[in-house]
């Protein structure tokens, strides 16, 4: 995602707000601070989901037991050393507490990362991630596990996708369901880069992820400039699958294709929104931004998330765009609206859930450029009753109890890297949990919270 941040001009986290500042003034922009918290608002409890050995976790990605919401799963890049693995944490209390259950098993760590995890009808999860060797030809694969008891053990790795000579990126895993569990398919979007080949692909599993299918292309014309494919699938057959692309004036456009029939025939590929860049540079912090997608259980909404950041004025947006679905085509999408915006604020690593309500929630970093703080803020819509639509958001909520500097992320060396995306899963109840990268420790740590809204 490297080739769509732009830096923003005169603004460094080198530690010396004064470079900030400087900034600020010149723009003549107001130099105020994360508004309070509301009387009104529901503040939810912060819990720390890591507390062990790891010198840092970045990257989660989280899931809850359609069986027993009580379940959560959560999975992240950990740092070993001068290594990288990814590490598994459980939850049985809806979140209260969790429990560490170590690195993935038979995983080495090297320069393994981008987990993610999803739950099917049965209460089966599935967990997928990159493992990838480090040096100037890195090359990787992803491997998926399952596990039949909520995350307590896990059954030995298959190789889901095969990068070859080249290697597998940001691996977005999804689950759809018939009319029967036996019609449980996954699907497993991707970026496969260094091949003849290149470009965001998709592979399929008919048989509880035992194997997939040979990855196919989405988008052949865009090669490997497509990047950070995300996808969701509803019931029936139907599957999207979004992923962002420059255009050829230099912007970002926000591109997708669908289908209707468990991944045997696409759409060609439409284009859902515009942004001149995700998001800025940061200096000598990495925080990059990426698309988020989430589709409702029934299949009839789908939602789509990125972030813009315009350098000309330095206003940032937090963008949204609705579908109907199940087999949702170009037409039926709306155009983006804009939930968030601000001169003041950097909004970064969007994510986006459906509660069962139809509730439209979207996490997001919000980076303070007078405070240099991150918070992490939570959009709740008015249960959304026909898409596409332009759901109502009321004001966002503070999910972080305290503010945290991302300059005390884990120092690679080259960078302070706080991951490049954060997580978030909705349970039953009208629950949502968002999971992210916190450095209020003094060390890059995850933290959840359970956010609890009741119908109107």
């Amino acid at each position: 995602m490297g080739a769509f941040d732009r830096m923003v001009p005169r603004r460094a986290f080198a530690g010396v707000p004064v470079s900030v500042l400087s900034w600020l003034m010149a723009r003549n922009l107001p130099l105020t601070a994360t508004p309070a918290r509301r009387a009104e608002d529901r503040v939810p409890g912060n819990i720390r989901v890591t507390d062990d050995v790891f010198a840092a976790c970045i990257e989660p990605a989280i899931a809850v037991n359609p069986v027993d919401p009580r379940n959560l799963l959560a999975v992240c890049r950990v740092f070993v050393g001068p290594d990288i693995g990814v590490a598994a944490y459980t939850s049985f209390d809806g979140g209260d507490t969790w429990r560490a259950r170590g690195l993935l098993p038979g995983l080495v760590p090297d320069f393994d990362g981008n987990p993610s995890v999803a739950f099917d009808s049965r209460g089966r999860a599935f967990l997928c991630c990159v493992v990838a060797t480090q040096g100037p030809l890195r090359h990787g694969d992803v491997l998926m596990w399952r596990t039949d008891d909520g995350g307590r053990g896990f059954r030995p790795s298959t190789t889901a996708i095969a990068g070859g000579p080249g290697l597998v990126d940001h691996p977005s895993l999804t689950i759809g369901t018939g009319s029967r569990p036996a019609a449980t398919h996954l699907y497993l979007a991707a970026g496969v880069y260094g091949t003849a080949d290149d470009g965001v692909v998709v592979a399929r599993s008919t048989d509880g992820g035992r194997t997939f299918q040979p990855p196919r292309g989405l988008d052949p014309a865009a090669g490997a400039r497509a990047i950070a494919p995300v996808t969701a699938a509803g019931p029936n057959g139907s599957l999207t699958v979004a992923y962002v692309t420059p255009s050829p004036s230099g912007d970002v456009l926000l591109k997708a294709v669908t289908s209707g029939d468990h991944g045997e025939t696409f759409t060609e590929p439409f284009t859902l929104a515009e942004v001149p860049a995700m998001a800025p540079g940061l200096g000598d912090v990495t925080a990059k931004s990426g698309p988020a997608l989430a589709a409702s259980a029934d299949g009839g909404l789908i939602c789509a998330v990125v972030t813009g950041f315009d350098d000309a004025t330095g206003m940032s947006r937090l963008l949204l765009t609705t579908s109907a679905g199940p087999a949702a085509l170009a037409p039926t999408w709306s155009g983006p609206m804009t939930v968030a915006a601000g001169d003041e604020t950097v909004y970064l690593q969007p994510q986006v859930a459906i509660a069962d309500d139809n509730r439209i929630a979207i996490s997001v970093y919000s980076l303070s450029l007078a405070t240099l703080r991150m918070d992490v803020l939570l959009h709740i819509s008015d249960p959304v009753r026909a898409a596409p639509a332009q759901p109502a958001f009321g004001p966002p909520l503070r999910v972080t109890t305290q503010a945290f500097d991302p300059r005390r992320a884990i120092d690679t060396g080259s960078t302070h890297w706080l991951g490049n995306y954060q997580g978030m899963a909705a349970a039953p109840g009208h629950v949502f949990h968002p999971i992210w990268t916190d450095t209020r420790t003094g060390r890059a740590q995850l933290f959840t919270a359970a956010v609890r809204r009741h119908r109107p």
